[in-house]
């Protein structure tokens, strides 16, 4: 699996717009391409689905989260360990770990953590390292060529 992860804190520079041609562009030289959409804005998602299917993915009123908060979901409410990944088919060889508007919130929990690895708390662990284990976990289940961040 080869990743490839997207970043700058500058916003505007075209991340998004070249993450989502380099997801075509891999997917028709015949790989398979697992897409993760880990910016809090969720620009990627919405790219990649639907109004209608964003509609239902975002849907507050559905407890079937289908986006990275529900593998995060454990471990912000401190129960235990990642959720399984969900993963949508964006087409024959691409998938897609949505995003979502409220993973902003997660960042203090990563922040907290940081600190809490140096005394060797196996949550801060879990934590730190769970955008890495849904990522993993999204590949294996696709058996991935490609990872984009």
């Amino acid at each position: 699996m080869n990743t490839l992860a997207f970043f700058n804190n500058k916003g505007g520079v075209g991340k998004t717009t070249l993450l989502y041609h380099l997801a075509w562009m891999f997917a028709d030289m015949g790989n398979r391409v697992l897409v993760a959409d880990f910016d809090p804005q969720a620009n990627l998602t919405s790219m990649f689905l639907t109004e209608r299917e964003l509609e239902a993915l975002w849907d507050p009123d559905d407890a079937q989260d289908q986006s990275v908060m529900a593998s995060l979901s454990p471990i912000i409410r401190g129960l235990g360990d990642i959720a399984p990944t969900p993963v949508q088919r964006i087409a024959s060889n691409i998938r897609l770990i949505p995003g979502d508007l409220n993973l902003s919130s997660f960042e203090s929990n990563l922040s907290e953590a940081w600190a809490k690895c140096l005394d060797r708390q196996e949550p801060a662990f879990r934590t730190t390292s769970s955008l890495y284990r849904i990522i993993r976990q999204g590949a294996e289940k696709f058996d991935a060529d490609f990872v984009l961040i």
